[in-house]
C-alpha cells in the first residue's frame, strides 16, 4: 500500500531548519523537485510523505547524498527522544518510529490488550473495556476501540474515558444488560470528567507542548478538541459536558480536514453490498460483512446498532458520538426517532438517506428486498428472556440440522406454546435483521453485543412475538 518507486536520486537539499515534520523540498540536477516530511525509519529504510498527494513511500538511504542522509538521521534521533517521552507518557508501547497508517494494526492491538471485535473484508476493528487498574495517558479509560482498513492499517484509535454510558454503570454484558442500572449521577460525572480531561491534558502537554484547538467532526457530531501532530499523527481530546472525554487518534491529514471523510461511491458500495450477501443450499440468505460492535456494560444498543449500519453504508461513525446527538440518558436509553432525526443530515451528505417503516405482523417479505440488496434492517424489539433461549438454543441446533423440512415442521411446533403467551412490556431493543430462510421461516438476527452474537436463527413467528413493529434502515 504504502511501497512506491523512489525516482529521484541525486539530491541537493535547500537549507531548511532541521525539525521533526517540516517539509522539505528535495530537488535533482535536472531541477525536478519533491517536497517530503520525514515520518520514521522502517526495515533501515527512510520513510517519507509527499506532499503533492500525502501518500507514504521508503527509500534506500544510499540511494541520497551524504547532506540528505545526514538530516534524516538528525531527524530520526529527534524522533526517538520524542518516541522515548511519548511511552512514558502512555504507559503502554502504543507508539513507534513510523505513524499508524504505516503499521500493522494487530501489534497495536497486542500492545494495548485489545480483542477483535469485527473482521471483515472492508474492515477490522478491537475493543477492550478496560478493567479499573487500566491506564492510558494517566487516567483510566472505558473503553478502547482500534479500526484498520481492509489492507490492515489503523485509520483510528478512539479512547473513551469517563462518559454517561460506563461510568457507575452496573449492568453486565450482553443479555444481561438490562439489568443492573447505574450509581452515577451528572454531578459525579462531571467530576470524573474533569478529572480525566487534566489527566490526559497533563500527560500529552508533558510530552509534546501545549496543545491547539478546532472544530472537528461532521453534523451534529461536531465538537471543539485540542490538538496535538507528532510524526504523522494527531492526537484528539474532546470533552462535552455531561457526555464524554475521548481522545482520538487519527492521520495528520484526517485532522487537517476537520474529520471530513469521502463519501463511497454509488456504484462502488452497491456492488459492495450485492457481494456480501451469502445464499447457502439449505435456503439460508444472511449478510456477511456487517461490522460487529460490542455496545458493552450499559444501554447503548440504539446508538451502537447505529455505528453498524452506517459503517456498512461507509459512513464513518461512533456509538459514544451517536449516543451524544441522540440525547442518550445515564446509563442507556435513547429514542431511535430523535436519533435518526439528528444523523439524518451526516447521511444524506455521504449519498445515503434514511427509512423507516412501521408495520403490523412480522414478514419475511418486510425485510426480504433489503436484504438481498446487501442492507441490514434495524428492528425495535422486546429482548425478553424467552426470545433470547429460543435464539441461543435453535442457532446451535442448526449446526447438526440435515433435513430443513423435517426442521422447520419442529421449530414450528415448538413456537406455538410461546406465542400463544403474553410477551413481557420490557428489555426494549434495537437489533439488526441480517439474513431470512423463506423455506424454515425464520429470520437471522443479529444484536450489538460482540463476535458470539454476530448472526442467531429465530423462527418468524417467535420474531413477531417479541416485535415492536418498527424497521429502520439507511439506503444507498
Amino acid at each position: 500500500m504504502i511501497r512506491y518507486a523512489f525516482c529521484f536520486v541525486f539530491f541537493a537539499a535547500l537549507p531548511i531548519h532541521a525539525k521533526v515534520g517540516d517539509w522539505r523540498t528535495l530537488r535533482d540536477d535536472e531541477g525536478n523537485s519533491l517536497s517530503v516530511r520525514f515520518e520514521g525509519t522502517r526495515d533501515d529504510r527512510y520513510l517519507l510523505r509527499r506532499r503533492n498527494d500525502g501518500r507514504l513511500f521508503e527509500v534506500a538511504p544510499g540511494l541520497l547524498p551524504a547532506v540528505d542522509r545526514s538530516r534524516f538521521e538528525a531527524e530520526a534521533a529527534q524522533l526517538e527522544v520524542e518516541l522515548g517521552k511519548l511511552r512514558e507518557t502512555v504507559g503502554k508501547p502504543l507508539f513507534a518510529g513510523t505513524p499508524f497508517e504505516a503499521r500493522d494494526a494487530t501489534e497495536i492491538a497486542e500492545a494495548l490488550g485489545l480483542r477483535t471485535e469485527s473482521q471483515t473484508t472492508h474492515s477490522t476493528s478491537w475493543r477492550l473495556y478496560a478493567r479499573s487498574d487500566y491506564r492510558l495517558f494517566g487516567a483510566r479509560p472505558y473503553s478502547i476501540a482500534l479500526y484498520a482498513d481492509g489492507d490492515g492499517h489503523p485509520t483510528n484509535l478512539s479512547i473513551v474515558y469517563a462518559n454517561k454510558g460506563d461510568f457507575g454503570s452496573r449492568a453486565g454484558s450482553g443479555e444481561e444488560h438490562f439489568e443492573g442500572g447505574t450509581e452515577a449521577d451528572v454531578k459525579s460525572l462531571g467530576i470524573a470528567m474533569e478529572r480525566d480531561e487534566q489527566a490526559i491534558e497533563a500527560a500529552i502537554s508533558t510530552a509534546l507542548g501545549e496543545a491547539e484547538t478546532q472544530r472537528y467532526g461532521e453534523g451534529k457530531s461536531r465538537r471543539t478538541v485540542k490538538r496535538w501532530d507528532w510524526n504523522g499523527h494527531s492526537l484528539l481530546l474532546s470533552s462535552e459536558d455531561d457526555e464524554y472525554v475521548s481522545l482520538s487518534i487519527v492521520p495528520l491529514e484526517l485532522a487537517d480536514s476537520g474529520g471530513r471523510t469521502d463519501k463511497v461511491r454509488d456504484s462502488e458500495l452497491k456492488a459492495r453490498l450485492a457481494a456480501d450477501v451469502i445464499r447457502e443450499p439449505n435456503g439460508d440468505v444472511f449478510l456477511s460483512q456487517v461490522p460487529m460492535v460490542n455496545q458493552g456494560p450499559k444501554g447503548y444498543c440504539v446508538p451502537a446498532t447505529f455505528e453498524r449500519a452506517m459503517r456498512t453504508m461507509g459512513i464513518d461513525s461512533d456509538m459514544y458520538l451517536l449516543a451524544m446527538v441522540g440525547g442518550t440518558t445515564m446509563g442507556g436509553g435513547t429514542s431511535v426517532q430523535k436519533l435518526l432525526a439528528n444523523v439524518r443530515s451526516q447521511v444524506y451528505r455521504k449519498g445515503r438517506r434514511p427509512k423507516d417503516e412501521k408495520i403490523g405482523k412480522l414478514r419475511i417479505r418486510d425485510v426480504k428486498r433489503y436484504i438481498d440488496d446487501g442492507i441490514p434492517v434495524m428492528w425495535t424489539m422486546r429482548s425478553v428472556k424467552e426470545y433470547n433461549k429460543v435464539a441461543n438454543e435453535n442457532t446451535q441446533r442448526r449446526k447438526q440440522v440435515s433435513d430443513w423440512g423435517a426442521w422447520a415442521e419442529t421449530i414450528a411446533r415448538e413456537s406455538k406454546p410461546l406465542v400463544k403467551q403474553e410477551c413481557a412490556d420490557e428489555n426494549h431493543h434495537i437489533c439488526m435483521i441480517v439474513g431470512y430462510n423463506e423455506e424454515t421461516e425464520e429470520l437471522a438476527v443479529s444484536d450489538s453485543w460482540g463476535p458470539s452474537y454476530e448472526r442467531r436463527w429465530v423462527p418468524l413467528d417467535v420474531a413477531d412475538w417479541v416485535s415492536a413493529k418498527s424497521l429502520f434502515m439507511i439506503l444507498p
